[in-house]
């Protein structure tokens, strides 16, 4: 299959609100003249990226961790004749980092329907309208590739996304899938976390530029690559994980508690 050519195509994007998602977004409009429909759960801030980026970022809010809300997206663009080139999800929630004992069965729940069970759905219910030769791109993350403590919720979720994708990479043959394994990424993803403002500082220096992440992302896309790792942290976790398997959770484990940060304790 020939690279993949981004010109004016239709794009699908999860999460375009904000973060990876919404970089994802300008570059393809900006760079390429792409028509991207845009999804997520803020209206407000919908529309205040399209102020941005103008006509060819269309707003569909929804939340996409409710199956019916895909099935009523994919029948709008059915009914209005639309095919699209390429499918990128990149909605996801990070929980707070928490042992297995103070996390709430709801937060396990909220991020498997959210984190995995989203692309499923989308998957699944746009698939039939994605042109021959397009592509299906599914955000995970690094913690997929190397498990370690105090992120079980997240770790899990993000574990069935990389799983899921790479194993529909081998079914689909008219168009590419990729999985992106992100290390950590300066967006607004760690939001929710306890920290004073020295830590986030400190994690905010220690995150890949998003910008620059994006790129490295829609390159090695457009080649068509079936797994994508970024960050040093990112290739640090698939190296060591590859190499010792049973070492590398108890080392990250143990380096981030070491590490001071309270959001690790």
């Amino acid at each position: 299959m020939k690279k993949l050519d981004y010109r004016n195509k239709a794009v699908i994007i999860t999460g375009a609100s904000s973060g990876i998602g919404k970089e994802i977004a300008r570059q393809l409009i900006c760079n390429y003249g792409c028509t991207v429909y845009a999804i997520a759960r803020n209206e407000i801030r919908l529309l205040e990226v399209q102020g941005e980026l103008g006509e060819n970022y269309i707003v569909y809010p929804m939340d996409v961790s409710i199956k019916e809300n895909w099935l009523s997206f994919a029948k709008f663009l059915e009914n209005s004749s639309i095919c699209v080139d390429i499918l990128i999800n990149c909605a996801g929630i990070l929980p707070k980092f928490a042992t297995l004992e103070s996390t709430e069965i709801e937060e396990y729940e909220k991020a498997i329907s959210i984190n995995y069970l989203a692309q499923v759905y989308a998957c699944k219910l746009i698939l039939p309208l994605i042109n021959n030769g397009g592509a299906i791109v599914n955000v995970a993350s690094a913690s997929s590739i190397c498990p370690f403590s105090l992120i079980s919720a997240y770790s899990a979720s993000k574990g069935a996304s990389c799983r899921f994708s790479e194993s529909i990479s081998q079914e689909i043959k008219r168009l590419s899938v990729s999985t992106v394994l992100c290390g950590f990424v300066k967006t607004d993803i760690m939001k929710n976390q306890q920290m004073n403002e020295r830590e986030a500082k400190l994690i905010k220096r220690f995150s890949a530029n998003c910008e620059k992440t994006v790129r490295k992302i829609l390159r090695r896309v457009k080649r068509r690559k079936k797994r994508i790792v970024t960050g040093f942290d990112g290739h640090f976790m698939s190296l060591m994980y590859r190499l010792f398997p049973n070492f590398a959770p108890k080392f990250f484990s143990w380096f981030l508690k070491k590490s001071g940060f309270s959001l690790f304790k």
